[in-house]
């Protein structure tokens, strides 16, 4: 089974071995975005990044594990490198803050990686930054949401060397919860330190299958008023203005309920917006359960299309116009999943979105 190493990365290759005269900036500009900064400070972090891109795109792995505490869990894992060259049934994501310095260091990592033949990309969430606890903990459960969508089917591997504390230790749970391997290696360390998957099994489907519906509606539409939520478990919402939107266990735990319950049924529309025909319902029941699973989520995304009048479109879905109309009644359609070369078509009728049929491409 191929394997995804996912990698916190943190700022140790601007910070070791620096010049004491810098440390104020780094800690006043450890949140920033390079658009917050001043001039005067985006210039002086960005000459300190160069200057740090070179000296690593130059290095061997002796000096690279010296240089960044990332890279140095990454090369103790074994079969990691073969030779000089990184695995190539290997593929590497890598987790770093949404700023300036933290985006920096994971470009540094991910180019070393890819200078030795290596697959890498940085997962982007937005807002991960511990400057604002409210927009923090919404960028856990994105994070929580995108891993999800990244890890689906793949032995995976949790590098958590470098990295801040406060993103480690919800993955470290998260890992829990989700079965992965953890690994990571104290600066001084030799030997890597590993905790396994855990030999447990929690049935998460079953707790959260009577609150599914209205989770699902949730993450389409992104907050709901408390009042529609009473019967939801506290643990898996976080509340803001009177609204409650996932937490991020709740985006965590949902994505694993979803894994197993999908693949039993099709489910309702998330929200009331969305309708399915009878045509598509019959067509559906006859998917295998990977499929069903497949279309389930796919339609998780519509909903939140729907939801967002269209501006949730990404390139998995693919919503579009049909030039004229070749399959009346429908005016639009999109992937049924991702690889299937399978389609669904639809409608707008009396202001909600029809599912008309499953079909192939046209």
């Amino acid at each position: 089974m191929p394997r995804l190493i996912v990698s916190t990365v943190g700022t140790s290759l601007l910070t070791n071995g620096i010049e004491p005269a810098l440390l104020p900036l780094m800690r006043r500009t450890a949140n920033a975005r390079a658009q917050d900064l001043t001039p005067a400070d985006r210039g002086q972090l960005e000459s300190l990044i160069e200057a740090r891109r070179r000296r690593v795109a130059q290095a061997g792995i002796v000096e690279a594990r010296r240089l960044s505490a990332e890279l140095n869990g990454l090369l103790a894992v074994p079969d990691v490198l073969e030779g000089e060259s990184f695995s190539p049934d290997d593929r590497h994501l890598l987790v770093a803050s949404d700023t300036l310095q933290g985006r920096s260091c994971a470009e540094i990592v991910r180019d070393w990686i890819a200078a030795r033949q290596g697959d890498a990309e940085i997962l982007d969430v937005p807002d991960l930054r511990t400057d604002e606890l409210a927009a923090f903990r919404v960028a856990l459960s994105t994070l929580a949401e995108r891993l999800s969508e990244r890890v689906a089917g793949q032995k995976v591997l949790l590098n958590l060397t470098g990295g801040f504390k406060s993103v480690n230790a919800y993955l470290q749970a998260l890992a829990m919860l989700q079965g992965w391997e953890t690994v990571f290696l104290f600066e001084s360390a030799r030997e890597l330190l590993r905790i396994p998957r855990l030999p447990v099994v929690w049935d998460v489907a079953r707790a959260l299958e009577p609150h599914l519906h209205l989770l699902r509606r949730l993450r389409a539409v992104q907050s709901l008023p408390l009042s529609e939520l009473s019967s939801v478990p506290e643990s898996l919402l976080f509340v803001l203005d009177n609204r409650g939107c996932l937490s991020e266990w709740g985006s965590a735990l949902l994505d694993r309920a979803c894994a197993e319950l999908y693949r039993r049924r099709l489910h309702p529309p998330a929200v009331p917006e969305l309708v399915f025909s009878e045509r598509f319902e019959r067509e559906a029941r006859g998917l295998d359960p990977n499929d069903l699973a497949r279309l389930n989520r796919q339609l998780d995304e519509l909903a939140r299309w729907v939801a967002t009048d269209g501006r949730h479109n990404p390139k998995s879905l693919d919503v579009k116009k049909l030039a004229g109309v070749p399959t009346p009644p429908s005016t639009h359609q999109l992937d049924a999943w991702t690889g299937s070369g399978k389609r669904l078509f639809g409608h707008f009728e009396d202001g909600k979105f029809v599912i008309d049929r499953l079909g192939d491409h046209l």
